[in-house]
């Protein structure tokens, strides 16, 4: 088979590691790299140049999805949107070229969006190896710009194993891979901020920002970390129905991609306010991580708005969850915390969380109106046991056993024992149906 993979910075290396693989066992090896300092050696290399000229995008609304994903555009200013059809019609052109059976790359930085919109179009599966968060040390491969899982290893994990996830899991024991990396080195973090310059400086101008503009963004958020602090509580009020909005880091394609209707969070909360009654309160939580979403926009909001209080920014989710009546999120993990604790909680996007009855998507935001109202007469359903096993035990049949990462940030991510668990999970995906 024909495969190819996506560059994605430094994710590209643990690609390259599959890739090596793959390749002993036949497949042909092919890569689309937009930053040219993330080149790998593995397969046949197609380095699309840098764009360089002044073109007009004409048609915004074909690429619209793109734009409005775009962590450039959205974040760090970015006016001359020509690169978004220049990288169209270059990938297009390599796709055409490789007529590839399967692509694999993330959802994250435009030029995969831009693939992922090429391989609909053309009909070839592009899936994103990705995290599943529980149960740890799993993943399944999503397809396209979806949370949708493609196959799956299709186990079914002991009764006593499943209790004992699920137990972890409530008495928060344990933490999505993604959580549980360790920070980086400061050598590390040094080496890699010159890496990004000089791609900057070399053309690459389109995943990377301004070290300026980053510069006066990351300013601006820890200016704000305090402002914020200073308007904000610890505790729960406990005379009125709390419902929690946990924010989700932005730029993150959890938000900007899978959930991208509702990227815009300051406007997300003032929907959920306007639907809340005189006793009760919107309480919002920041990422412990927090990042652009952070604005000065958001704190007047929170500091012009009866009903909306700001959590500490030092506030741990177990010192609040149990007096908290509601959460609603778009994509975040705490959906499957709630779940499993019997929490009653509200997505805004659609997913395999959504199997369960004590987990509601919403559509329009005034569907929150009844749902409290059944919340405040414990007319909000809840599952047992074994629905809870057999919820842990669909995301595990869905999923395959290993850890998404980059060499970067975890090294173990290239471990031989990961690399041969990621091997197993390729070649049951890469079966002929």
């Amino acid at each position: 088979m024909k495969l190819l993979f996506i560059e994605n910075r430094y994710k590209t290396y643990f690609y390259e590691s599959i890739a090596k693989e793959l390749e002993k066992i036949g497949h042909q090896i092919f890569w689309i790299v937009q930053n040219h300092n993330f080149k790998v050696n593995v397969g046949e290399s197609i380095l699309i140049k840098y764009y360089t000229k002044n073109n007009q995008l004409d048609n915004e609304v074909f690429f619209k999805e793109i734009i409005d994903s775009d962590r450039q555009i959205n974040f760090f200013g970015k006016k001359d949107l020509g690169y978004i059809l220049y990288y169209y019609e270059q990938i297009k052109k390599a796709i055409e070229e490789i007529q590839p059976d399967h692509v694999f790359g993330e959802s994250t930085a435009f030029h995969e969006l831009l693939t992922i919109k090429i391989c609909k179009e053309k009909k070839i599966e592009y899936l994103n190896p990705s995290t599943c968060r529980y149960p740890t040390g799993r993943f399944s491969f999503y397809k396209y710009d979806t949370l949708e899982p493609y196959k799956g290893s299709n186990e079914n994990l002991p009764r006593e194993e499943v209790i004992t996830i699920i137990n972890s899991i409530t008495n928060r024991k344990v933490k999505p891979d993604y959580m549980a990396v360790k920070s980086k080195p400061i050598n590390n973090k040094i080496k890699d901020k010159i890496k990004l310059i000089k791609s900057y400086y070399n053309g690459e101008e389109f995943n990377t920002p301004s070290p300026i503009v980053k510069y006066k963004k990351d300013k601006e958020i820890k200016l704000n970390i305090p402002k914020w602090n200073q308007i904000s509580l610890t505790i729960i009020d406990p005379t009125k129905f709390a419902v929690l909005y946990p924010m989700q880091m932005q730029p993150e394609a959890n938000l900007d991609v899978w959930g991208r209707k509702y990227r815009d969070q300051l406007s997300t909360l003032k929907q959920i306010a306007k639907q809340l009654g005189t006793d009760e309160l919107l309480y919002i939580k920041l990422n412990p991580k927090c990042k652009y979403e952070l604005t000065i926009d958001l704190i007047d909001f929170v500091k012009n708005t009866k009903n909306v209080i700001a959590l500490h920014l030092e506030t741990k989710m177990e010192t609040v969850f149990n007096d908290v009546d509601l959460v609603v999120t778009v994509t975040g993990t705490i959906a499957i915390e709630c779940i499993l604790t019997n929490k009653p909680v509200v997505t805004l996007i659609k997913t395999l969380n959504n199997t369960n009855d004590n987990c509601k998507f919403i559509f329009e935001m005034n569907e929150l109106i009844p749902i409290i109202r059944k919340i405040k007469t414990k007319a909000f359903p809840k599952i047992n046991i074994e629905e809870k096993i057999n919820f842990v035990n669909l995301l595990t049949k869905t999923s395959y056993r290993g850890i998404i990462n980059d060499p970067f940030s975890d090294e173990n991510c290239i471990s031989r024992t990961n690399i041969d668990n990621l091997i197993k999970a390729f070649n049951n995906v890469l079966k002929i149906h």
